[in-house]
């Protein structure tokens, strides 16, 4: 299964010769943008510092009741960007706690509040933030419980307890209300990429037929396009069209014939998340070849082609998006190919044979350009059906069954599919919370397998 969480399809690589013999992709990270959390009780001045890259330093003022006044230091890019103060500073001064960026971030603020007589309303009375080291600053309250706290007789009469954390994400950002005094608090979370650490592109292995020549169209911007030729029995024919940088590069895989199809993405607002697939060894030949795809959109959309025959797989990475493709064509044994990586997938062409999946292409995005892949396979008199993303949709995951074939000494896909299915031996490529972006194999005049490329899914 090439499933990869949050990452999207940009590429293929693959295996083909007259047809398709193995699927692969590319997938890229899907990033998300900062969230907010509500701010917890109080009335007064609302204001929004917004969201950065980290928060830098803290000040804080203190007054009887707890905390009077904040500001906070950020970093945006290469910047220090100094916020405006909130609240109202008191013949007490100010308190410092800053992080050591870019080492280290704020992952956590916990505090409280209640009511206050001079204000009638909730205030909040006192905050403790703790950072991706393990470090925490001291406890910002009122004089009167900063005492109770250092005598450690922890007798808190600061009130209602609230906290905001959520694991694998730093903040960046802070939000609230206030007056003479800080009333609100809310803060904005994003992933952390240090504790994460995703790669920002994986290649997930072409899956299907072991033989056929090795082909991989790398990974680009995007998959626009895929156009397929399926014969009566398998995928014979694909070709990619990729954008990168804006330009269109299109690839080739398998041998062009049989009936065409033809699917476009809806680029750049659409992206391949997910590519099914199936593959078998058809009776009247010697190699394993795809025998279906199915390709799934970040829009929801799904496109099958082939037949539900073989063994199943999936093209699929959690949270990223397709953007190549990879697989192996060509010789009874198949040769491997390999689309490469690209930002999304836009189209996909998926030829039939007489048993499977003989022919794959994919077009893909790159930048603003559109590229076509290569053919994988062979085109069959049953031509390619075209599988096209629409705008914003990605495929997350390639399903296929294969199996292997009269005539044909390795197994072959013999379909591939955007959905899950229930008959067959099932493989998938993917994962969740990614698209592919790539797909690579191996192919002869039959598709024997198929991989995919994945990135995260980056979400604007």
């Amino acid at each position: 299964m090439l499933v990869k969480t949050g990452y999207s399809l940009v590429g293929f690589h693959g295996k083909e010769g007259e047809a398709i013999d193995a699927l692969g992709a590319y997938f890229e990270n899907v990033l998300t943008s900062p969230t907010p959390t509500a701010s917890i009780p109080g009335i007064v001045d609302t204001w929004d510092d917004g969201d950065y890259d980290c928060v830098k330093k803290i000040q804080i003022g203190l007054y009887d009741e707890g905390v009077s006044f904040l500001k906070f230091e950020y970093i945006k890019g290469n910047e220090l960007v100094s916020g405006d103060g909130h609240g109202k500073m008191t013949s007490l001064g100010a308190k410092e706690f800053e992080v050591q960026y870019p080492d280290e971030h704020i992952i956590s603020v916990e505090g409280s509040y209640k009511k206050v007589d001079l204000y009638a309303t909730d205030v909040i009375t006192s905050l403790v933030f703790k950072t991706s080291k393990g470090r925490k600053s001291p406890m910002f309250a009122s004089a009167v419980v900063d005492l109770i706290h250092r005598t450690c007789l922890l007798i808190h009469r600061t009130g209602t307890k609230f906290g905001f954390e959520d694991q694998g994400k730093k903040i960046v950002g802070f939000h609230g209300r206030s007056g003479d005094a800080l009333d609100a608090l809310g803060v904005y979370f994003v992933h952390d990429s240090l504790t994460t650490s995703l790669p920002p592109l994986y290649k997930l292995d072409a899956q299907g037929g072991t033989e056929g020549l090795i082909w991989d169209d790398g990974s680009y911007d995007a998959v626009k396009t895929l156009r397929i030729c399926q014969d009566d029995c398998r995928i014979a024919y694909l070709e990619f069209e990729y954008d990168k940088g804006g330009k269109s590069e299109k690839f080739q895989h398998g041998v062009k014939g049989g009936t065409p199809a033809e699917f476009v993405l809806d680029y750049p607002d659409e992206y391949i998340k997910t590519v099914e697939a199936t593959y078998d060894k058809p009776k009247l030949f010697q190699n394993t070849v795809i025998t279906s795809l199915t390709f799934q959109t970040s829009k929801g959309r799904a496109s099958f082609f082939g037949y539900k025959v073989g063994k199943k797989f999936v093209l699929e990475q959690k949270d990223r998006r397709l953007v190549g493709f990879h697989g192996t064509e060509g010789g009874n044994g198949g040769v491997t190919w390999d689309d490469g990586v690209y930002d999304d997938v836009k189209k996909i062409y998926v030829g039939q044979g007489n048993d499977g999946v003989s022919f794959v292409k994919f077009e893909y995005i790159k930048g603003t350009s559109l590229v076509t892949g290569d053919d994988h396979g062979k085109m069959t008199l049953l031509g390619a059906e075209e599988f096209v993303l629409e705008d914003g949709e990605y495929l997350t995951a390639l399903v296929g069954y294969y199996d292997k074939i009269f005539g044909v000494e390795e197994p072959v896909i013999i379909s591939l599919h955007l959905e899950l299915m229930d008959s067959g031996e099932k493989f998938t490529l993917g994962e969740n919370g990614q698209k592919i972006v790539g797909f690579h194999g191996q192919a002869s005049d039959v598709i024997h397998s198929v991989g995919v490329t994945v990135v995260p899914i980056t979400t604007e």
